[in-house]
């Protein structure tokens, strides 16, 4: 019926939502990106043009001639204003040109895609050691409060909130790899491993073709870039659960 207005949708706990409004929120949202998106483009455009040096001359190598230069400057742009430049550099990058890599000659969206998975994989085994290393010592921490490992829990959490994830990296590469040689210091997979890649996951992977060695290998070398990124959320989780659970048992 006309000229009659359905009520907002009423929660269990009593907050009213309107839908019309929620939409015109979400879109609100969703429009704010784009000039945030613009803006983070355009600064790190012009502060990589800022770097001293001839992006040309650097490609190239010393050893290229000036014709050579001139032609790759005309090729890529180089000649252009700036404001031409970041143009033609945001008309590539929403096509998903995002250039070639200087170092392997390969379009950069295809080396993205081809790491990505292991980003993803790297950042899921982090915050899974995070959650469980976490969950449980913040509960040990709160059913123990006032112990001697309770405040070492609380001072190991600080410390770990404070440390740069980048130090505590390195110290774990020479630590670990260097001085101990308990783990690999770089790579996903030794070289002697054969697994077939279906995914790129390679925990999924060596599942999927049921190659238990190379899952363990796998694991072995994710041990250590993932501990190292887990030292953050390692250390919060903990003060979070013991809160929650002093409340609880108080």
């Amino acid at each position: 019926m006309e000229g009659v207005k359905i009520a907002p949708k009423v929660l269990p706990w009593g907050l009213y939502i309107d839908k019309n409004e929620m939409k015109k929120y979400i879109i609100r949202r969703l429009l704010l990106v784009i000039p945030i998106l613009l803006g983070v483009s355009f600064f790190s455009f012009i502060l990589v043009r800022l770097i001293p040096g001839d992006p040309a001359r650097i490609i190239l190598g010393e050893r290229a001639t000036e014709e050579e230069l001139e032609r790759l400057r005309e090729e890529l742009g180089l000649n252009e204003p700036i404001i031409h430049q970041y143009l033609l550099f945001l008309g590539r990058a929403i096509k998903g040109d995002l250039g070639r890599s200087i170092f392997t000659r390969e379009l950069v969206f295809k080396e993205v895609m081809h790491r990505f998975p292991a980003t993803i994989e790297l950042s899921l085994f982090a915050i899974t050691l995070a959650s469980i290393i976490g969950i449980l010592a913040g509960i040990y921490a709160a059913t123990h409060q006032g112990s001697i490992i309770d405040t070492i829990i609380m001072v190991l959490a600080l410390a770990g909130v404070s440390m740069p994830i980048f130090w505590l990296g390195l110290m774990f590469i020479w630590i670990g790899a260097l001085v101990l040689g308990w783990f690999p210091p770089s790579g996903r997979l030794d070289v002697f491993i054969d697994l077939k890649v279906i995914t790129n996951f390679y925990l999924i992977d060596s599942i999927l073709t049921g190659n238990f060695k190379a899952f363990l290998n796998s694991l072995h070398h994710l041990l250590l870039p993932g501990l190292a990124l887990s030292t953050i959320p390692m250390a919060i989780i903990p003060r979070m659960t013991r809160s929650s659970m002093l409340e609880v048992l108080i």
